[in-house]
């Protein structure tokens, strides 16, 4: 585990370099932990800073963890897309092979928007909409669709998405008690959910 670095960054590279630590130790705890149980002062030792350096980038976990979304939204924007590949499986293979972008996509509403200010929650959804319409845009040119209907699709696969990784990654507990005979019914692969429900959706266009 990294020690923590206590020279302050002050150059906007270095601002950029600290940041990118601290994003990087939240992505390794989110891999091996559910979000409730990791902690900033964990984050923060693995990174390398104090935890008040921490919160001069990040003012909470939650929007921590929504920089390490847009991040990864980010990357999902540029990652290249199959389009001899029908839409529905082209997204859904992109989509599976990115594991921390759909884990997060699953908590965005319920855990990562619920602790923010009006002026965060402004420039983040901004910065959503921005990476929402570039992909919007690069759909529309790779498969031929309208402005509406790329947008439409985009909110409709982010939906999907919610739900397919929800009902395939139930609570460990739960996850114990499907080895139970007749169970199995709800035991959910998430590839297989998200791509019947993503070509159903294309198919509703």
């Amino acid at each position: 585990m990294a020690e923590c670095v206590f020279q302050r960054a002050r150059s906007p590279e270095q601002k950029a370099e600290r940041r990118a630590q601290i994003l990087a130790a939240a992505a390794t705890f989110f891999e091996q932990e559910r979000f409730e149980a990791i902690s900033l002062a964990s984050i923060a030792r693995r990174a390398g800073v104090t935890k008040a350096a921490l919160y001069r980038y990040f003012p909470s976990k939650e929007a921590l963890f929504l920089g390490l979304y847009l991040d990864e939204l980010e990357r999902v924007s540029h990652a290249p897309v199959d389009d001899s590949l029908p839409l529905w499986q082209a997204l859904s293979e992109m989509l599976v092979a990115r594991t921390l972008f759909c884990r997060l996509t699953a908590i965005l509403h319920s855990v990562l928007e619920q602790n923010l200010d009006e002026a965060a929650a402004l420039a983040f959804k901004q910065s959503l909409l921005a990476h929402f319409a570039q992909l919007a845009q690069r759909l529309q040119q790779a498969y031929g669709l309208s402005s509406d209907k790329a947008a439409t699709y985009l909110m409709q696969v982010q939906q999907t998405l919610i739900g397919c990784w929800a009902v395939s990654h139930p609570a460990p507990v739960v996850e114990k008690v499907l080895d139970a005979p007749g169970l199995d019914l709800f035991r959910v692969d998430f590839q297989a959910a998200l791509q019947a429900q993503l070509k159903a959706l294309e198919m509703a266009l």
